[in-house]
Formats: structure tokens, sequence, C-alpha cells
């Protein structure tokens, strides 16, 4: 019985002490990805995303994380993240997308809200998709640039279905 009880007090100044090196809480690793996807975390290291494993993946300035399904391939999605300091980021979506005249869509736990637009640059006209991403305190800024020459292309369309899974699978770790 004795040695029960050494072996729990052990456990537990162990379990403290680690808690102590370690800061508030045991670490946090970013979740495993369904077969196909691979794990995109943000620079900061709070939240995470799933994409298919075949794109590739970069990091631009201000940390936005930009992908690619390939090189040339007429589409480039870019993902900025915003930390606000209270659990608001779905209001605050909401909220914006009242002002702008459209609906919140909820894809997941996530709350969305979708805008259109184009630009031009050069010799390329580009239609362009931004998302508004809420949960918690996170709030995630998602564009989609695509050059309108390939618009039509198997790859692009391809990358365009895979949104909402990208979108599903955004949480904090």
């Amino acid at each position: 019985m004795l040695k029960s009880y050494y072996a729990a007090v052990h456990v537990c100044l162990w379990a403290g002490f680690a808690l102590q090196v370690g800061g508030c809480g045991p670490a946090s690793i970013p979740s495993p990805s369904p077969p196909g996807f691979e794990t995109v975390v943000f620079p900061n290291d709070t939240v995470q995303f799933d994409m298919p494993k075949t794109y590739k993946q970069s990091v631009e300035p201000e940390d936005t994380v930009v992908i690619t399904p390939a090189e040339e391939s007429g589409i480039t999605l870019r993902f900025n993240l915003h930390v606000l300091p209270e659990p608001l980021a779905v209001d605050f979506v909401e909220m914006q997308a009242k002002e702008k005249g459209t609906k919140v869509k909820m894809i997941g736990d996530n709350a969305t809200f979708t805008e259109k637009g184009s630009r031009s640059d050069e010799d390329h006209d580009y239609e362009m998709t931004f998302w508004q991403i809420g949960f918690d305190n996170m709030l995630v800024v998602m564009s989609a640039e695509v050059d309108q020459a390939r618009k039509n292309d198997i790859i692009v369309v391809e990358c365009l279905k895979n949104v909402p899974t990208m979108i599903k699978s955004m949480h904090k770790f």
C-alpha cells in the first residue's frame, strides 16, 4: 500500500514538474491529417488545417501561408491568420457578412462567408475569391487568385473543390 502511495506521489510530482517546465500545460502537437492530406501549421503554431499531399506550401512575408497545387497551375491560395484577444471570431464574421449583405455559412465548426472580385496585373486578369473564416478567437482570411485564362483547367477546378475541406479542417491545437 505504501509503495502505491509513493508511486502516485512520484507521478504527481513528475507531472507537476513537466507542467512547470512546459508552461501552462502540456505541449500541443498538430492532429494527424486524413489519408491523402497533410497538415499545414500557421507560423505561430496555434492553428492547423489539412491540404492535399500533392500541393506545395510556402510562407510569404507577414506569415502568409501560400498553397499551390503545382508550379504554374493558374491558382494560388493564401491564408492569413489573425488572433483576436477574445473568442469573438464567429461574431466578427457574422458582423462582416451582415455589413456586406451576405450570409454566413457553417462549414464544420467554422463560420465563413465568401466575396468575389477581380484584378489585373501586367498581361493577366485574375478572378479573386476571399473567405473570412472564424472560430474561437481565430480569424483566417483566405484568398484564391485564379488566372482567368486557366479558370476551367481541371487543376484549378479540383483545387477550388478542396477549399471546403480545408476550411472544415481548420482548428486550434
